[in-house]
């Protein structure tokens, strides 16, 4: 037996020019070879996902790090500002379905490619609009190259890699999503500045796009469905995909929590950098410091907190996860759940502190960023854990799809629409002392050198009402929290199914590869039996439940 093993590695080896890099021993009956080469475009294509991820993210988010110039100069509310971060979702409501049903059964490669090259032009195109509508309009219009992309990239990497090498993967993944928030924030509010024009910004990041699709076009590697599991599964119906989610008691609650951190995360990401910026104006008398540098310092800052306790958060929660997994099954969704309840009081701190010094506002940031952003890796590994192979794209699709409409996408919408709703309550409701505070700080501003008249380049903050729109904001801000927590018991809910779950996946996963095996076995026997004597196919029989094989040759 030995001897056969070690005859058929060096056939293996010496079959071809490549060199093998390692066998990965045997895995449910199967040699696993795999050469350098192909071990080297596994990780290309994790890096070319992770590249393009971290590039989206940047463009998502960096429209926060310049709001108040887009609001001034295109003269949009609070509404309309949360608006040019939820418009996308039209778009995505109606692809996202579309391309999960495509993504498990056609090229994914071939998707990846035409919707990021949309994304990257109707980015571009956007930056050269004139008025809000047609901006917003054609900002909308990258949810089409996202509903290409987001539920792709999770389902191809977890074909690519298995176990615990996949969740190391997924959370380099994740890395981008604050990594690339935070550094959208300091990229478009830099480039602002630097070019006097908040159109530069936009332009940035739909030349990254186009060199994502020349990359994925060399060197991205799309594999067949399931091989990390070493299973080739049949794909269902749509309709039985939809029946299995809507019983599928892991899915549900991780759907619920996901989406629940989403609305924190999109409500604070939109809304963060003017939020603050307001707090700093309304109690700083006599300040001299121009509005637009303020914004820019508080963008900055926002952004490398983002950027800092994004990698942070991702790397302890998933070392974590990967550390505990083995003795303590439900450790996953009890650290999500957790990290997310433990942020509740940080955030809310964070809301009330952001009037005062700026210091405890950031460290109160910092470290409720932090909690937050452990379940960023793990939510999608226990997705993908789950959930059949043959039904990951789909999953995946139908999860952000909720994510967006009720979380990320809808939350800034919300958020400015309840903000312009306050502000009538909030200005009916001043006192006399407030009135005056907020007038005394007006004037001294408005007496400074930098700010004698209104102008969209020097302060796209309206000092006037700085006091009014900070307190409006804040109300708005508040009800994120009930969500918040909201997300934490889902992701502790999910604890009670997902070992039920999990088994199921390696219980189907295995009588796959049985299938497979009996299937080979019966071919090579076909094979060898033809060369001797004829043989009555309809005597050869296999055991799908017992996988032995019985011939039967005349």
């Amino acid at each position: 037996m030995d001897a056969a093993k070690d005859h058929q590695l060096e056939e293996t080896s010496s079959g071809g020019s490549e060199k093998v890099e390692n066998v990965q021993g045997f895995e449910n009956g199967r040699i696993q070879v795999e050469s350098k080469k192909q071990s080297r475009l596994k990780v290309a294509t994790v890096c070319i996902l992770c590249f393009f991820n971290l590039t989206y993210y940047m463009d998502r988010f960096g429209i926060a790090g310049i709001l108040p110039s887009i609001q001034c100069d295109l003269g949009a509310s609070d509404k309309q500002g949360g608006l040019l971060q939820t418009a996308f979702i039209v778009p995505y409501v109606i692809f996202s379905p579309v391309v999960g049903y495509l993504g498990d059964r056609n090229s994914r490669k071939l998707i990846l490619v035409l919707g990021i090259f949309f994304w990257s032009c109707a980015t571009l195109t956007a930056s050269f609009m004139p008025n809000l509508w047609s901006f917003i309009v054609l900002r909308s219009l990258t949810g089409v190259g996202e509903a290409c992309f987001s539920s792709l990239a999770p389902a191809i990497i977890s074909d690519l890699y298995a176990s615990n090498v996949r969740s190391k993967f997924l959370a380099i993944y994740y890395f981008a999503i604050p990594v690339g928030s935070g550094l959208g924030y300091i990229v478009f509010a830099e480039v602002g500045n630097a070019t006097n024009d908040w159109r530069w910004g936009l332009r940035v990041t739909p030349i990254f796009g186009f060199i994502c699709v020349v990359l994925i076009l060399l060197f991205l590697q799309d594999p067949p469905r399931g091989e990390s599991e070493g299973s080739r599964m049949k794909t269902t119906s749509w309709m039985d995909d939809i029946k299995y989610f809507a019983t599928h008691g892991s899915y549900i609650w991780i759907s619920v929590a996901s989406t629940a951190v989403a609305f924190i995360a999109g409500a604070f990401g939109a809304w963060g950098p003017k939020y603050i910026t307001l707090g700093l104006v309304t109690q700083q008398e006599g300040q001299t410091e121009d509005i637009g540098d303020l914004l820019g310092r508080v963008s900055l800052i926002f952004g490398f907190i983002t950027v800092v306790t994004g990698l942070m958060g991702v790397v302890v929660g998933s070392l974590m996860g990967t550390k505990l997994r083995g003795k303590y099954p439900t450790i996953d969704p009890e650290i999500c759940g957790f990290g997310v309840l433990a942020s509740v009081p940080l955030i809310f701190a964070m809301t009330v502190l952001a009037r005062g010094p700026e210091a405890p506002t950031y460290i109160t940031f910092f470290f409720g960023q932090w909690f937050l952003n452990l379940n960023w890796a793990l939510a999608t590994d226990m997705l993908m854990y789950t959930i059949v192979p043959t039904r990951r794209s789909s999953a995946k699709a139908i999860q952000i799809l909720l994510n967006h409409v009720l979380g990320d996408a809808g939350s800034p919408y919300i958020i400015g629409l309840l903000s312009d709703a306050f502000k009538p309550l909030v200005d009916s409701g001043h006192n006399s002392t407030k009135t005056h505070h907020a007038t005394t700080i007006s004037s001294s501003l408005w007496d400074s050198p930098v700010a004698r008249e209104q102008d969209c380049d020097l302060s796209p903050i309206d000092v006037t009402t700085a006091e009014r729109d900070f307190t409006a904001l804040q109300y708005a801000l508040f009800i994120s929290l009930f969500i918040q927590v909201l997300g934490a018991f889902a992701f502790i809910a999910t604890s009670w199914t997902i070992i039920d779950d999990k088994a199921e996946v390696d219980r189907v996963a295995a009588l796959s590869q049985r299938k497979d095996r009996n299937s080979k076995q019966l071919d090579s026997i076909v094979d060898s039996s033809s060369e001797k004597s004829p043989v009555s196919i309809s005597t050869i029989t296999t055991s799908e439940h017992t996988g032995p094989i019985s011939t039967n040759v005349s």
